[in-house]
């Protein structure tokens, strides 16, 4: 997983991957004739399994779509895997009311086998149909609950390759595919039962990169008593480092452009008002939404201000 900052006028966004480590299958899901459309044909595939078909609903509702083909429109190709929720706060200095909007796009990586690519498709969909379970804004977000709830909130990352390993299972049990990648997962001999609490150990693992973790949360690693230096087994793809730490990193680079952003937005309060203090004049902090909202108390953005931008 990587981070990437996008600002239209104030936006902040946060984004996940997919596992980096290749898989490899016994036989090719990839239908005949169908090599031209091969977003098309992971989500036919996608929909051939149970997982799969609840997943793909499940995106269908969050983005309120007619049916799940119509779920290719939140697809590009890249590089790598990922997923972007971009959030954007349009703010009026007149009335002093703003409009939040989300805006999300599942990036696939281009080059990979059918096969990944299907499963690569279930891993982000669970990010993509998740509900922000942080917000950027938030006052009392800190680096100890955005790296949990990236992690093991619903939609983070053990719900995705809790997902990912169900589908290839279940995959596996139709099709004769291999599900290599996802067999230390698999509870006894279920068709597709995982073990959540052996996925959650892994995110853990830190090898060389646990006197990083540990020098870099201080006291608060203690917060983490799954942190080990046995050798990663899950790599973030875009991070370039085990999960923990590359969150970590993201955490940092979201407070430095969600401080940069109120800042920049209270001086345009000010400079409408007239007043001299910009910090006495707050914008909205309200919920994700789309919706117009008022200007919250002055005590909430001092605190935002106080708890996350001392060190920025």
């Amino acid at each position: 997983m990587g981070i990437r900052t996008l600002i239209s006028s104030t936006a902040l966004l946060f984004l996940t991957s997919t596992l980096s480590e290749p898989g490899a299958s016994a036989v090719s899901l990839l239908p005949e004739g169908e090599l031209a459309d091969r977003l098309g044909a992971a989500l036919k595939v996608l929909r051939s399994v149970p997982t799969g078909r609840s997943l793909l609903e499940r995106g269908r509702k969050r983005f309120h779509l007619a049916d799940t083909a119509s779920l290719r429109s939140l697809f590009k190709w890249s590089d790598v895997s990922r997923t972007d929720a971009v959030l954007t706060r349009h703010y009026d200095p007149g009335s002093q009311t703003e409009v939040r909007e989300r805006l999300v796009t599942v990036y696939l990586k281009k080059n990979q086998s059918f096969d990944d690519l299907v499963l690569d498709v279930a891993h982000e969909m669970t990010h993509a149909a998740g509900e922000p379970n942080w917000d950027p804004y938030d006052p009392h977000l800190t680096a100890v609950r955005y790296i949990r709830a990236s992690l093991e909130g619903p939609g983070g990352e053990v719900d995705a390759l809790a997902n990912e390993c169900r589908v290839s299972l279940e995959l596996s049990a139709r099709y004769g595919t291999s599900a290599h990648r996802c067999e230390r997962y698999r509870l006894g001999h279920s068709q597709n039962q995982v073990d959540r609490v052996k996925i959650r150990k892994d995110f853990y693992r830190m090898g060389a990169f646990h006197k990083e973790i540990l020098q870099a949360l201080g006291s608060e690693a203690a917060s983490f008593p799954d942190l080990s230096t046995e050798s990663p087994t899950l790599f973030s793809s875009t991070g370039n480092a085990p999960y923990p730490l590359a969150l970590l990193r993201e955490f940092q680079e979201i407070n430095g452009v969600a401080c940069s952003n109120t800042r920049r937005r209270l001086s345009l309060v000010a400079q409408n008002s007239g007043r001299s203090d910009p910090s006495r004049s707050p914008a909205s902090e309200g919920a994700l939404g789309s919706q117009p909202t008022s200007a919250p108390s002055d005590a909430k953005t001092e605190t935002f201000l106080k708890l996350r931008c001392t060190q920025d």
